[in-house]
């Protein structure tokens, strides 16, 4: 603050400030509130906004239908000072500002649009390059523009083949968009009007479905409560891009309380766009100078400043404005000029690269409208044409760098599962095809750290890699999947190292590992004990699933089981000495099962004892 600013601040204030007496003592009331609009005021609350407001000197009170959290409230005449001051005093309001008017950006503001249509008048297309742009895509159904103007059209017969999502009029609540003036139907021409019907003119992104959003009147001017409520409803509604060929001049205060609406938006991923105004002169000209609004400036067909057009930092790009011809109410065309004209050349560019790059953000898609757009004055950003005139084609031909590490998970078994199956073959999945995927950067080994050798491959189709262990796995046993760096993605992007576990659970079959005598001996001692180990801890041991027979009698032998579940092993011993030179059977049985139920399968083993 200079020091002239500084002396005479508190005298500017005292000469805003009143007193108003209530209970519990004064209120101040500030005199900027005296010249609200209509005695309307903007109040965004920290909670709901209430349906009704038991506060003297209110005169009526609408809640949006879009935003919880604000409401107008109208004053009684010559009470808008003393109300707002009231609300101020209340701790559930956040902010409380006079609401303001604004007016479509069109040139001259106060002047019909006098020319006739001409089938030759739209140079402004191939001048943005917008063919080459049709050759990529004339937009998609998936996209949705919300207008937000004096209405719409929609029975125009350029306009009649557009699909309408979600109508609104912020004005009514109701779904009435009739445009008495004219505006809103010319804007939407140039975004959308239907191409390639030979009739009338054809529209930057004619593939694209329209939002009308009615939030000014019959002469083009509209309280920016409205506005507020279009944008929030656009958001909330679907909406992909949001026109706003209007605006005005705003307070600090009032800059501060509707910037929240415009960071909504930005956050769900809607690209907000608006004129830069038509006064000639640098001076904040809103909602083009709120932060994350795209701001567009106005330029002739011969890439010259439109005489009109505002100026300064907050311009982001420029478009033909001058002479544009388009759609207009009674199934008529007209000739238009203003930054209001400039501004949907700018969203038609915007709707094509979203249909074309359905994944591009909102910074992305302004970033592709910038970085390609043709430098004008001086060189670099300038205050004039910012980053310079739009080029469609560039525009949606180009392609944003990628910057995002690919990402990897485990797709079989998932990350964590237990009771896996020990002939798994692990498989790491990863969100787009990489680089360095392999046995170098991908590995197995069990919690206690015991590496298992396998072979890893790696698929491009299907962007995954698989682990083929070498041997079975072991049962009830936790393993990680352990992802080393080494792997990026085609751009260079490298994956995070990370790991993966699972635990198998037990599915194999028990086996016999070992049996004496060997199977098919001969000359086996009379008074031997045959033994047979298994492969792990089994149950249901007995002589009825363990049986040694004489096979020249075909009798069973009496025999004593003895079950060893620390070797794993079961000994047969005869009740009395085997025959001589008689061949003899060692049957285990299925019965035989391990301790998670797997059965093993039946065995036999023969021997013959010495004559």
């Amino acid at each position: 603050m200079s020091r002239r600013t500084a002396r005479h601040a508190p005298l500017a204030a005292a000469a805003l400030a009143l007193l108003a007496w209530v209970p519990g003592g004064p209120i101040v009331l500030d005199r900027t509130f005296a010249a609200a609009p209509d005695g309307r005021l903007v109040v965004t609350w920290r909670t709901d906004a209430p349906v009704a407001l038991a506060v003297d000197g209110v005169a009526s009170v609408r809640r949006s239908r879009a935003n919880a959290h604000r409401s107008v409230v109208v004053a009684n005449a010559g009470r808008a000072a003393d109300v707002a001051a009231r609300l101020r005093a209340n701790p559930n309001v956040q902010s409380v500002v006079p609401d303001a008017i604004a007016s479509v950006a069109d040139w001259p503001a106060d002047a019909p649009p006098n020319d006739t249509l001409y089938p030759t008048t739209q140079a402004d297309f191939p001048l943005i390059g917008v063919p080459g742009a049709w050759a990529l895509t004339t937009g998609s159904p998936s996209v949705v523009v919300a207008l937000l103007d004096t209405g719409y059209e929609g029975t125009h017969p350029d306009l009649a083949a557009i699909p309408v999502v979600s109508p609104y009029n912020a004005r009514t609540g109701s779904t009435n968009v009739t445009d008495g003036y004219g505006h809103g139907t010319h804007v939407a021409g140039t975004i959308a009007a239907q191409t390639n019907n030979a009739i009338g003119v054809a529209g930057i992104a004619p593939g694209v479905r329209m939002m009308p959003v009615k939030v000014m009147d019959s002469n083009g001017q509209g309280y920016w409560s409205d506005f507020l409520e279009g944008v929030d409803w656009a958001r909330t509604h679907g909406a992909s891009i949001v026109n706003l060929s209007l605006g005005g001049p705003l307070s600090a205060s009032q800059v501060a309380a509707f910037q929240p609406t415009f960071d909504a938006a930005y956050n769900a991923g809607v690209l907000v766009v608006a004129a830069a105004g038509n006064f000639n002169n640098s001076n904040g000209f809103y909602p083009a100078s709120f932060a994350h609004v795209i701001s567009v400036s106005a330029t002739n067909n011969s890439d010259a400043k439109a005489s009109f057009s505002n100026f300064g930092p907050a311009v982001d790009l420029s478009a033909p404005g001058v002479t544009i011809e388009s759609t207009y109410t009674g199934a008529t065309y007209q000739t238009m000029s203003g930054t209001s004209m400039a501004t949907p050349h700018v969203v038609g560019v915007a709707a094509l690269i979203r249909s074309y790059h359905p994944t591009y953000t909102v910074d992305e898609v302004e970033t592709a409208l910038e970085i390609t757009a043709r430098d004008l004055g001086a060189p670099g950003r300038d205050d004039i044409f910012g980053n310079g005139r739009i080029q469609a084609a560039q525009a949606v031909a180009w392609m944003a760098p990628d910057v995002t590490p690919p990402t990897a998970s485990l797709k079989s078994p998932l990350g964590g599962a237990t009771n896996v199956g020990e002939t798994v073959r692990p498989t790491v999945g990863f969100s787009e095809n990489v680089n360095g995927a392999d046995g170098s950067t991908i590995s197995l080994a069990t919690s206690a750290g015991a590496h298992v050798a396998a072979v890893v491959t790696y698929a491009s189709a299907t962007r995954r890699a698989t682990i083929v262990p070498a041997a079975i796995l072991a049962s009830r046993t936790k393993y990680f999947v352990t992802i080393a760096a080494g792997i990026a993605d085609l751009a260079g992007n490298p994956l995070s190292a990370t790991s993966f576990s699972f635990t198998t659970g037990d599915h194999i079959a028990p086996t016999v590992t070992w049996v004496h005598p060997a199977h098919r001996s001969t000359g086996v001692s009379r008074w031997v004990s045959p033994r047979v180990v298994f492969s792990e801890k089994v149950t249901n041991i007995s002589r009825d699933t363990v049986r040694l027979k004489n096979m020249r009698t075909g009798r069973s032998v009496a025999v004593v089981i003895h079950y060893d579940s620390t070797t794993h092993g079961v000994t047969i011993d005869p009740s009395f000495r085997l025959s001589a030179g008689t061949l003899y059977r060692i049957k285990v049985s299925d019965q035989i099962r391990d301790l998670a139920g797997n059965p093993l399968a039946t065995r036999y083993f023969l021997f013959t004892t010495r004559t």
